[in-house]
């Protein structure tokens, strides 16, 4: 009893102290650069990547003739989870034709295009199209109305600033009646008073989601237990078991309505 008690101790501690890095680094989270966006870059890496894989390979069903794009792409978690699907029942992903990287960091875009140039299988980089982009997201020329299929985004919802901009953007960008945004949003565990981390309210997100013309699902996924929170779980209990973990956040699903 002493032991699980002193690791749920230590558990609630790392998640404090995780918590007070992210304000401290909040300048520096929505595009690291120099000293304190490596600390960032270093913060982002412990958990991320492992709430991305699991996004990408269980939760987005990702199809080998999607056109995918993935935002905030970081230094390649997200495109090395799309391809290379795990080979077991409980990964439903396969591996899109076209994907769409953007990340407007330019140090951890230059990881990313090492990632695609040198991390990837050659049948990969033979087989699929992938295309990295440096500008924001809020204007996305190099793709044609009611082309895409899936958008991805990891712990990025927060920083898009007015957001209805940009959710006009991703609404032109998407298939009518099929296509996808689904947002990794870990809401308890970033600032809720800080200029930077501007979209931090869960409802504030599906409200204007809905109002550019998305049908609009919010669902706990516990990453560690591998599953989504039971939608008829108690709000409150779903709350504190998604905040046991870093891994853990709420996946924000609208598709365009046709």
């Amino acid at each position: 009893m002493f032991k699980k008690r002193e690791r749920a101790m230590s558990g609630m501690i790392k998640v404090f102290l995780k918590r007070f890095v992210i304000v401290t680094m909040a300048p520096s989270m929505r595009s690291p650069s120099g000293l304190t966006g490596w600390f960032a870059r270093k913060m982002m890496q412990s958990a991320n990547p492992e709430s991305t894989r699991f996004a990408i390979q269980h939760r987005l069903h990702l199809k080998d003739t999607d056109v995918f794009v993935e935002l905030g792409a970081g230094e390649g978690a997200g495109l090395l989870a799309a391809t290379t699907p795990l080979a077991d029942a409980t990964c439903t992903a396969t591996i899109p034709s076209i994907i769409h990287l953007v990340e407007i960091s330019d140090a951890m875009r230059v990881e990313l295009e090492r990632v695609v140039a040198e991390d990837l299988p050659e049948a990969v980089r033979a087989s699929t199209t992938i295309h990295v982009h440096g500008d924001d997201c809020i204007r996305m020329s190099y793709l044609d109305d009611d082309s895409v299929d899936k958008i991805f985004a990891m712990n990025v919802v927060y920083f898009l600033d007015p957001l209805p901009d940009y959710l006009s953007e991703i609404h032109r960008v998407l298939k009518p009646g099929t296509g996808e945004i689904v947002w990794g949003c870990k809401f308890d565990k970033v600032p809720q008073d800080n200029n930077v981390f501007v979209n931090v309210k869960e409802d504030d997100v599906v409200m204007m989601m809905k109002e550019a013309g998305f049908d609009v699902t919010a669902t706990p996924i516990d990453v560690v237990a591998g599953s989504a929170v039971a939608a008829s779980a108690d709000a409150a209990a779903a709350e504190n078991t998604l905040s046991k973990d870093m891994r853990n956040y709420i996946e924000i699903r609208g598709r365009k309505i046709q």
